[in-house]
C-alpha cells in the first residue's frame, strides 16, 4: 500500500497546520492579555486601597494629638492637682488649729 501525496496537497496541509498553529497562538496571547488586564485592574484596586489606608492613617496622625493625652502629661497634671489639694488641706488644717487654740484660751 502506497500513499501518493502531491506537492499542492503538501502545501495545503502545511498551510492548514500553520493556520491552526497561528490560531492557537492568537488564542493563547488573547488569554494572556486578558489575564494581564485583570491583574492590572486588581493592582489598581489594591493600590487605591493602600492609598486610602495611607490617607486615613495620616488623618489619624493629625487628629491623634488633639484627642490623646500622653501618660507623662496626665501624671504631671495629676501631680499639680494633688499638690494644690495638699496645700489647701494644709491651710485648712492650720485654720482649724488656730480656731481650736482660740477656743482653749
Amino acid at each position: 500500500m502506497t500513499v501518493n501525496i502531491e506537492l499542492p496537497q503538501i502545501i495545503t496541509l502545511l498551510l492548514a497546520f500553520a493556520g491552526m498553529l497561528g490560531t492557537g497562538i492568537k488564542l493563547l496571547l488573547a488569554g494572556i492579555e486578558t489575564r494581564l488586564k485583570r491583574i492590572e485592574e486588581q493592582n489598581k484596586a489594591e493600590s487605591d486601597g493602600w492609598k486610602r489606608l495611607e490617607r486615613e492613617l495620616m488623618e489619624l496622625r493629625a487628629d491623634l494629638p488633639l484627642q490623646y493625652v500622653r501618660r507623662e502629661d496626665y501624671v504631671r497634671g495629676q501631680t499639680v492637682i494633688e499638690a494644690k489639694l495638699d496645700a489647701l488641706y494644709n491651710k485648712l488644717e492650720v485654720t482649724q488649729l488656730r480656731a481650736a487654740a482660740k477656743e482653749r484660751s
